[in-house]
C-alpha cells in the first residue's frame, strides 16, 4: 500500500529531471550560439583583415610601381584628380593590373581622386564606383584603409585603400579594389564548421556531464525524500510502520468501511513486565526483545492485517474485515506464538501481553473513538484475568478519562476528601470478627460517594498509588488506635499494588508508621494481589521478605483468579491466602468450584496459612465452608464495609451441632 503512495514521488522527481535537461540545454544551446557568432564574426574580421592586407600589397607592388618607375616622374603630393596620370603610367597599370585580374587575384580595380575621379580602371570606365559621401571612401581620403564584404552573386571583398605617395608619405587617391572573397569565404567556413563541431562536440559532452549529474543528483534527492518519507512513517527499531502511519491507514480504512459497509477490528497490544526486562538484562535486551516480538506478530497476521508500533511496549494492530470471532481467534494464534520461549542475553524468557479489541462501526467509526475504547478494554485485561478483552461498552475503563480523575485525586488527597470504611472477616468457627479489610471511598465534593472502582485503576496507572497507600495505611493505623481503645482486638488488612511493592523504601515507610502509631506489626496484614506475585520480580520478593521480617502478616488476594503457581508461593512468607469469590459463590452446587475450595484450603494449611474465603453472601455457602474447614469468612452475608464505629457482623451463625456430625 505504501509502495503506491510512493509512485507520485517518483514520477515528480522524473518530471524534475526532465525540468532540469530541458532548462539546462537552453544556456547550453545559448552558449554555444553565442560562441559561434562571436567565432563567425571574428572569422568576417579575419576576412577583412586579409582583404586590407591584400590590397595594401596590391597598392604596393602593384598600382606604386607602375606609377612611379620608368622615365615618368614619381608622385608627388598633390591630388590625382587635378593631375591624372601620363599615358606611360595609364599603360604601366593597364599591364600590371591585367596580369593581376588574369590571374584572379583582383576582379576590379580603379584608381580615384579625392574629388571621386576615376583617374584608372582596368574596364576603361570612368563611371559609378563607390560615391565619394560613402563613409569607407572619405575614411581612405582621409588615410585609414576600409574594407567591406559585398554580398551578390558572387562575394566579393570592396577595400578603399588610401594611395600614398612616394617621396613624401601623403596621400594623394584611393584605389578602389575589388577582391575575390569565395576562397577565403570557403576557408573562413571550413574553420567555422571545424570550429563549430569541436564546440559543439565540447558543449554536447558538458550537456551530457550535467545531465548525467543532474540524474545523479534526483536520484540521490529521490533515494533521500523516499528514505525520509519511510523514516517518517516506520519505527526505526522494528521497521514496523508507526503511530503517524498507522493513523493514516486507519482512516483510510475507516473512510472505505463507512462508504461500502465494511466493518473490522482495532487492537491496541501492551507487552506484560515489559519493563523488568530492561531493568534486569537491558536495554538492549528490551530492543532485541521488540524486535523479535514485532516478527512473531507479523508471522501470526494475515495480508491485509496491519500491525504498527506506537511506541514503547505499546503495538497495534488493525484487521480490516474480521469480526468478533474472527479477531479473538486470530489474536488467540498471535499470543500462542508470541508466549514461545525466546532466550535472550542466555537468559530464557516467555513474554505475554494484553489485547484490547474495539470493533467498527459497532463501537466506533473514528479513530480516536475505536482507540480509546480499545485502550479501555486493553486495561479492563489487565486488571482481570483475561489477555485478550473486547470493549464491552460502559464496564470498561475509560483510560482517556483518567487525566482528569488523577488530577482531581490530588486534590482529594490534599483536601482529605478520602475516607475508609472497613468490612469485617470473622472465624468461621465462632462468627467473632477477628480483622477488618480496609477500603478506600471518595467523598467527591459534587458527585458524592465514589467507589474505588472508579478511581483506582487511575491510581494504580500513575504514581498517585504510593502516596494513596501511605494516605490509606496511616488513617487505618490511627482508626485501629480508636478501635483498640474501645476494647476491639481487630487486626486491620490494606491492600497494597505491585507498584507500592516496587518502590523503594516501602517496608521502611510501614515500618515507620507502625512505630508512629505505637502499633505492634502483627496487628497489620497486607493484602497482595496473586497477579503481584506472579511477577517474581526481586524487588517484590524482597519487599515482601522485609515485610514479613518487620512482623506484618502477607494476605495473596483472589487466589486462584490470577497466575500463581505452587512455585510462587513455595518459600513465600504468606500468612494468609484469600479464596476469590468466583469460586467462593458457587461451592453450594458446583461440584468443580468445591474441589478447587478445598484444594485451596489444603494447601493452605500445609503451607502453615489461614484461610479466608472472599464474597460469601449465603447461610449455605457459610455452613458449607464450616464443613470443608476454612478459617474465616468475608463478605455481604457478614457485614458491608462501613465506618468502623459500625463494624459489627449482622447475621445469625449457623449452629454446629458436633454430636450429630453437620451444620444446622
Amino acid at each position: 500500500m505504501w509502495k503506491r503512495r510512493v509512485r507520485p514521488r517518483v514520477r515528480s522527481t522524473s518530471r524534475l529531471f526532465a525540468t532540469f535537461a530541458v532548462a539546462s540545454l537552453v544556456p547550453v544551446v545559448a552558449l554555444g550560439a553565442l560562441v559561434l557568432q562571436d567565432y563567425t564574426r571574428d572569422a568576417a574580421e579575419q576576412g577583412r583583415a586579409q582583404g586590407l592586407a591584400q590590397a595594401d600589397v596590391i597598392t604596393q607592388m602593384v598600382v606604386a610601381p607602375a606609377l612611379n618607375s620608368g622615365d615618368t616622374p614619381t608622385l608627388g603630393g598633390d591630388d590625382l584628380s587635378r593631375r591624372g596620370l601620363t599615358a606611360d603610367q595609364h599603360d604601366r597599370m593597364r599591364e600590371a593590373t591585367r596580369l593581376a585580374v588574369f590571374n584572379g587575384s583582383v576582379q576590379h580595380l580603379r584608381l580615384r581622386g579625392f574629388s571621386g575621379r576615376v583617374i584608372f580602371s582596368d574596364d576603361g570606365s570612368s563611371s559609378s564606383g563607390v560615391p565619394v559621401s560613402d563613409p569607407d571612401f572619405q575614411a581612405a581620403s582621409n588615410g585609414e584603409p576600409r574594407a567591406r564584404v559585398i554580398m551578390g552573386r558572387t562575394r566579393t571583398i570592396r577595400v578603399m585603400q588610401p594611395m600614398f605617395a612616394g617621396a613624401t608619405g601623403q596621400s594623394v587617391g584611393v584605389v578602389e579594389v575589388y577582391l575575390p572573397y569565395q576562397e577565403i569565404a570557403d576557408r573562413l567556413e571550413q574553420q567555422v564548421s571545424h570550429t563549430f563541431w569541436r564546440i559543439g562536440g565540447g558543449l554536447a559532452v558538458l550537456y551530457v556531464l550535467l545531465a548525467l549529474l543532474a540524474w545523479l543528483t534526483t536520484r540521490s534527492l529521490r533515494r533521500y525524500a523516499a528514505d525520509q518519507r519511510y523514516n517518517a512513517l516506520h519505527d526505526a527499531l522494528t521497521g514496523l510502520p508507526n503511530r503517524t502511519a498507522f493513523r493514516t491507514w486507519v482512516e483510510e480504512r475507516l473512510d472505505r468501511a463507512t462508504r461500502d459497509g465494511g466493518h473490522g477490528a482495532m487492537v491496541l497490544v501492551d507487552l506484560n513486565r515489559f519493563k523488568e526486562v530492561n531493568d534486569t538484562l537491558g536495554h538492549h535486551a528490551g530492543d532485541e526483545l521488540l524486535r523479535e516480538v514485532s516478527v512473531r506478530f507479523r508471522d501470526s497476521l494475515g495480508p491485509d492485517d496491519i500491525l504498527a508500533r506506537l511506541g514503547g511496549d505499546e503495538f497495534a494492530l488493525l484487521l480490516p474485515g474480521r469480526d468478533r470471532t474472527d479477531a479473538v481467534a486470530l489474536l488467540e494464534q498471535a499470543r500462542a506464538r508470541l508466549t514461545e520461549e525466546m532466550v535472550l542475553d542466555g537468559v530464557p524468557l516467555s513474554i505475554e501481553a494484553s489485547f484490547g479489541i474495539a470493533l467498527y462501526p459497532e463501537h466506533g467509526h473514528h479513530m480516536e473513538e475505536l482507540k480509546q475504547r480499545a485502550d479501555a478494554a486493553m486495561y479492563q485485561g489487565k486488571r482481570g484475568t483475561m489477555d485478550i478483552v473486547v470493549y464491552s461498552g460502559e464496564q470498561a475503563a475509560q483510560p482517556h478519562q483518567w487525566l482528569v480523575v488523577q488530577a482531581e485525586l490530588r486534590h482529594a488527597l490534599e483536601r482529605d476528601e478520602l475516607i475508609l470504611h472497613y468490612q469485617p472477616k470473622v472465624g468461621v468457627s465462632d462468627g467473632t470478627v477477628r480483622a477488618v479489610e480496609a477500603l478506600v471511598r471518595w467523598q467527591h465534593p459534587e458527585r458524592g460517594l465514589v467507589p474505588p472502582g472508579d478511581f483506582l485503576p487511575a491510581a494504580e496507572h500513575s504514581g498517585l498509588i504510593v502516596p494513596l497507600t501511605e494516605w490509606v495505611l496511616r488513617r487505618a493505623l490511627t482508626d485501629q488506635l480508636g478501635w483498640t481503645a474501645a476494647g476491639k482486638r481487630w487486626v486491620v488488612s490494606v491492600n497494597v499494588s505491585a507498584r507500592n511493592l516496587e518502590v523503594p523504601g516501602f517496608p521502611g515507610l510501614v515500618a515507620g508508621l507502625l512505630a508512629e502509631h505505637r502499633t505492634a506489626p502483627h496487628w497489620l496484614m497486607l493484602e497482595v494481589t496473586e497477579t503481584a506475585l506472579a511477577g517474581d520480580t526481586d524487588t517484590v520478593q524482597r519487599a515482601i521478605a522485609e515485610l514479613s521480617a518487620l512482623g506484618v502478616g502477607i494476605s495473596v488476594d483472589d487466589f486462584g483468579a490470577g497466575y500463581t503457581s505452587l512455585s510462587h508461593l513455595r518459600g513465600m512468607p504468606v500468612a494468609e491466602i484469600k479464596i476469590d469469590r468466583a469460586f467462593v459463590k458457587d461451592v453450594a452446587h458446583d461440584p468443580q468450584s468445591r474441589a478447587i475450595v478445598r484444594s485451596v484450603i489444603e494447601l493452605a494449611h500445609g503451607l502453615g496459612s489461614r484461610v479466608t474465603a472472599e464474597g460469601v453472601e449465603t447461610a449455605e455457602v457459610y455452613r458449607w465452608l464450616i464443613e470443608a474447614g476454612c478459617d474465616e469468612a468475608q463478605g455481604y452475608l457478614i457485614g458491608r464495609p462501613v465506618p468502623w464505629p459500625q463494624v459489627e457482623p449482622d447475621f445469625s451463625l449457623p449452629v454446629i451441632d458436633y454430636s450429630e456430625g453437620f451444620v444446622r
